[in-house]
């Protein structure tokens, strides 16, 4: 799946209002402008979030940017004492001369409550050297307090001439051969998600 996920903001195909304000963001940081605020992405799993975030850190912190970058899933250690430390670490200098950290947390909504609040002053910038950028599948499980200290980017399901122009240029990657037809049945199956389109894609091409 690594082998599909766009490099750059630019290449991301179907979020348009969510990347303009990336990109917008990325020019400022390297004009020396601005520092972005604490960034929450939500939308449907698969949709292109860790892909868009990705992106916005290797645009900003350049091409050795996992130097300055930490990616927490949901299934890592995210107790509040865990946090903590992740906390302090975010204090740290950055990188390879990199503007700031990148903090990346995956799945925001199923921290527990204690550690939704333990994680406010990281968002506020309290003494940090990093940005937080926050992910989830549904925002209404986010903590109304931790929301309202965040810029929040929706991503929505893309739509159906999106995600045609999305299998075209990953059939490019493949050695498959795909008609028309079959193309027509994933953008269907997929609901807008271009995860699922891919999966399908890549089923349908080795079964050609």
């Amino acid at each position: 799946m690594e082998d599909f996920r766009p490099r750059s903001l630019a290449d991301i195909i179907g979020q348009p209002e969510v990347i303009g304000r990336l990109q917008r963001l990325a020019k400022g940081v390297l004009n020396g402008s601005i520092v972005p605020p604490t960034l929450l992405m939500h939308g449907p799993p698969g949709i292109g979030k860790t892909t868009a975030v990705r992106a916005f850190a290797r645009e900003v912190l350049g091409d050795e940017f996992e130097n300055s970058f930490s990616e927490l899933k949901a299934f890592d250690d995210r107790s509040p004492h865990q946090l903590a430390e992740i906390i302090m670490n975010s204090r740290l200098a950055p990188k390879r001369n990199a503007p700031f950290r990148i903090v990346f947390f995956d799945e925001i909504e199923t921290l527990t409550p204690p550690a939704q609040n333990a994680l406010r002053p990281a968002v506020e910038g309290d003494g940090g050297t990093s940005l937080y950028i926050l992910a989830c599948n549904d925002l209404s499980d986010v903590s109304k307090p931790l929301q309202s200290r965040c810029t929040i980017l929706e991503f929505r399901p893309v739509s159906p001439e999106d995600m045609r122009k999305i299998l075209q240029r990953a059939v490019g990657l493949t050695p498959f051969t795909l008609g028309p037809s079959a193309i027509e049945s994933i953008v269907e199956r997929a609901h807008g998600i271009p995860r699922e389109a891919i999966k399908l894609l890549v089923e349908e091409g080795g079964a050609s």
